[in-house]
């Protein structure tokens, strides 16, 4: 069985001021054995994938290595403890958690002005950053002091807020529960158009409710949810406009950035994508550079983040000169990151294949078939071990079918024929066994010629379905039907 290697994920996730954190807590609150703790600590985070055995080899001159698994457990906790220390007052979460408490304690003391002092205090940045659930228990004790007070006009005004709040997140919720549901059924291909037009109507009938109450995660929630309706009706000018409101919304309030970077992130990746269908180039590469440095420009310090940052706009950038054909520029990008690319475990996240496979792509269209034929092997060696999703590998094996046909390999027909069998035995992607299809006629010239008016076909239906099929996901693809076309005039 495989060593666990969420104690390693916990470590490498770490900034340095918080592993600098952790050593001072551990010498304080751990008793005994500190040192040998540090040890782990540091000879863990120093790998770049997690080895166990190199660890026991590391200190099997120590007693507390026999039981490495229930070791590895409590130094995960005392991280937990530092790290939820080191972050007290950074979080929101942390800081008014620990407000309820204090305000409660003041209470029962019968120290109500200052009680109500506190509560004054914590409102604020609760309604700054719509943070509802507490802000709702926050105003409840301000109930209870107008009650104690006997101060009817004010105990009147608290109840009210308490019943807006509570509206206001039944209306959140409500809006989350339509763009959730819309998102499932689009998965599942189960959308028709009274379903749409349903699902439409009840979008705006919620939205025409919770506008009267300036919330941002309605108007989240109501713009996601257009434009997954706009998904569905190749409306890209839509998406475009739904994906720019919600950055409009948060850039106005950048303590949502700062609150909410994923979110932040996210949104703009699904913004620069839409960019380039609507070929709005120029306004793609100013986004791309802008998220490269929005956590530094906010103050945003978290290192696990910051990689997905790193692969989100290194693909983006990589796709946009491919889709300029710029393909030199592309080139002298894979050479600036590529460094961060090798050295990054595969077992971190999906979007490392996404961002090898767009490598691989610049490498083709810029003819250097060994650094293509790199990148796409390490994309297919992973697949036993990573949950790679299946669109993924079956693109990648017909772009490193495309390499070998390009640089004239031997392996081409012995590589052909194992994806045809592959092929044969899944139901799905016609797509892709259109696209095999025509490769294995372009490969050969007398099919070739025989078959002319069967590969324009295919190529016209290909062209079809991979636009549907890009306008669904927002992946960033290669031209399959561009280099299929071109090969017929060759």
């Amino acid at each position: 069985m495989k060593a666990s290697d969420e104690l390693h994920q916990l470590i490498r996730s770490m900034s340095m001021s918080e592993k600098r954190y952790f050593k001072i807590h551990a010498s304080r609150h751990i008793i005994g054995k500190q040192n040998n703790y540090i040890l782990l600590f540091d000879a863990i985070g120093k790998q770049e994938v997690y080895d166990e055995a190199e660890i026991k080899k590391a200190f099997e001159n120590t007693s507390f290595i026999k039981h490495l698994p229930s070791e590895k457990h409590y130094l995960y906790q005392q991280i937990l403890e530092s790290l939820n220390a080191f972050n007290q007052d950074k979080t929101f979460l942390a800081r008014n958690s620990n407000v309820l408490i204090s305000i409660e304690i003041l209470y029962n003391k019968g120290l109500f002005s200052q009680c109500r002092k506190l509560i004054r205090k914590a409102c604020a940045e609760a309604y700054a950053l719509e943070r509802f659930a507490i802000l709702y228990q926050i105003v409840h004790w301000e109930t209870m002091l107008n009650i104690k007070d006997e101060d009817e006009k004010k105990l009147t005004l608290s109840i009210k807020e308490e019943n807006r709040l509570l509206e206001v997140m039944k209306l959140q919720s409500a809006l989350m529960q339509v763009a959730f549901h819309l998102q499932v059924q689009i998965d599942k291909g189960q959308t028709s158009e009274s379903f749409i037009l349903e699902q439409k109507k009840e979008l705006i009938r919620l939205y025409d409710l919770a506008k009267e109450r300036n919330s941002f995660w309605s108007t989240y929630y109501y713009y996601s949810g257009i434009a997954l309706l706009a998904t569905l009706e190749s409306d890209e000018k839509k998406r475009y406009e739904c994906y720019s409101r919600i950055k409009e919304v948060m850039d106005r309030a950048p303590q949502f950035i700062r609150d909410l970077p994923a979110i932040y992130h996210l949104n703009s990746n699904n913004l620069v994508n839409v960019m380039f269908f609507l070929k709005k180039y120029e306004e793609a590469a100013l986004l791309i550079n802008e998220q490269r440095s929005f956590l530094k420009s906010n103050g945003i310090q978290n290192p696990t983040f910051s990689r997905v940052v790193f692969l989100n706009t290194s693909e983006s950038e990589l796709y946009l000169h491919y889709r300029t054909g710029n393909y030199r520029a592309g080139i002298d990008h894979i050479k600036v990151i590529e460094g961060e690319v090798k050295k990054m475990e595969n077992s971190f996240s999906p979007l490392l294949f996404d961002l090898l496979y767009v490598m691989a792509v610049v490498e083709l269209s810029n003819g250097t078939y060994k650094n293509a034929g790199k990148w796409l092997n390490r994309i297919m060696n992973a697949e036993l071990d990573m949950n790679i999703r299946m669109e993924l590998q079956l693109n990648s094996r017909l772009l490193y079918l495309l390499v070998l046909f390009e640089s004239d390999d031997i392996l081409f027909d012995n590589r052909l024929n194992a994806m045809r069998r592959l092929m044969a035995r899944i139901n799905d992607f016609p797509t892709q066994k259109k696209i095999l299809e025509v490769i294995r006629m372009l490969s050969d010239e007398k099919v070739k010629d025989k078959n002319l008016s069967l590969i324009k076909k295919y190529i016209s239906e290909i062209s079809k379905e991979s636009l549907r099929s890009n306008r669904e996901t927002l992946n960033k693809q290669f031209d399959f039907t561009g280099w299929m076309e071109h090969q017929l005039i060759a």
